[in-house]
């Protein structure tokens, strides 16, 4: 699999889990893909819940699941 496919993979799979964070008030954003490290940006309610980790584990989860590789999904600095 190249980079392109890789990135439409992941793209896809936080288009999948997006509406699960906005049910709940929240939202999320890729930031960037740097090799095994995804990152994303966590807002509106996701900020202050304290489930947020949890959050970032399904969806790691999920896309170890699609990709069939180890990754990391860590949160990116708001700004």
């Amino acid at each position: 699999m190249n980079d392109q496919q890789r990135l439409q993979l992941i793209t896809a799979a936080i288009e999948e889990f997006r509406p699960a964070v906005q049910r709940d008030g929240g939202e999320i954003e890729l930031v960037a893909v740097e090799g095994d490290i995804i990152r994303v940006r966590l807002t509106g309610a996701c900020t202050t819940c304290s489930l947020a980790g949890q959050t970032l584990g399904t969806l790691r989860r999920r896309l170890v699941a699609v990709l069939g590789t180890p990754v990391r999904v860590l949160p990116a600095a708001l700004g």
